[in-house]
């Protein structure tokens, strides 16, 4: 059995990285520039921070009866999202990486998202367990976001999808999302970046 959306808590860090991580495996390898482990152990620090993108303050999940995560979703009016990086760039001090490379590669990927309205609810990110999937877990969980958005006042709920995950693109689809935006950066294209999509629903 499934409950709703709940708190997460700094416990969930393991499995969460793993689920970040999935969410978009070429965007994470591209901007850490680490061996797949590595790029996990730094996903977990990010998720034990008090603020953040990643922190697990700013995320929901869903559990088994285990009590692990099987799934998680981060999203927030896009208004939040000036703060969220204003508390990225702190958070990345506690990485042991260069953060040079680092911002060098964040300038390089943020070309992928264009700027979210103010009036708009932003979805960052949906990601369900592997051993979870086909259960419909993602609807009910983007049903949640939907909700909450609405009853935020918002009546426009964006995305960002990656072009080259067709099972995303037709998930997003079929919840009556539309292209927006579709934004490409050819220097990323050969470490397998292909366009990004920015999906729209109107609510």
């Amino acid at each position: 059995m499934v409950e709703n959306l709940g708190l997460a808590v700094p416990g969930d860090a393991k499995r969460a990285a793993e689920l970040i991580y999935q969410s978009d495996a070429p965007f994470y390898d591209y901007w850490f520039a680490l061996p797949r482990e590595m790029t996990l152990m730094n996903l977990a620090r990010l998720w034990h921070e008090p603020n953040g993108s990643y922190s697990y303050r700013n995320a929901q999940v869903l559990r088994n009866v285990q009590e692990e995560i099987i799934a998680l979703v981060f999203h927030y009016p896009a208004g939040y999202g000036a703060q969220l990086q204003i508390d990225d760039g702190i958070e990345l001090h506690t990485l042991a990486l260069d953060l040079d490379i680092l911002r060098s590669r964040q300038r390089d990927l943020d070309f992928l998202f264009p700027h979210v309205p103010n009036d708009a609810w932003y979805l960052r990110t949906i990601a369900v367990h592997a051993d979870h999937r086909s259960q419909g877990l993602g609807a009910r969980m983007l049903s949640q976001v939907i909700f909450a958005a609405r009853q935020a006042g918002f009546d426009q709920l964006h995305v960002d999808v990656d072009s080259g995950n067709p099972g995303a693109v037709q998930f997003y689809r079929r919840h009556g999302f539309e292209v927006l935006v579709e934004s490409k950066v050819r220097t990323l294209t050969q470490f397998s970046l292909p366009a990004s999509l920015r999906m729209v629903k109107s609510l």
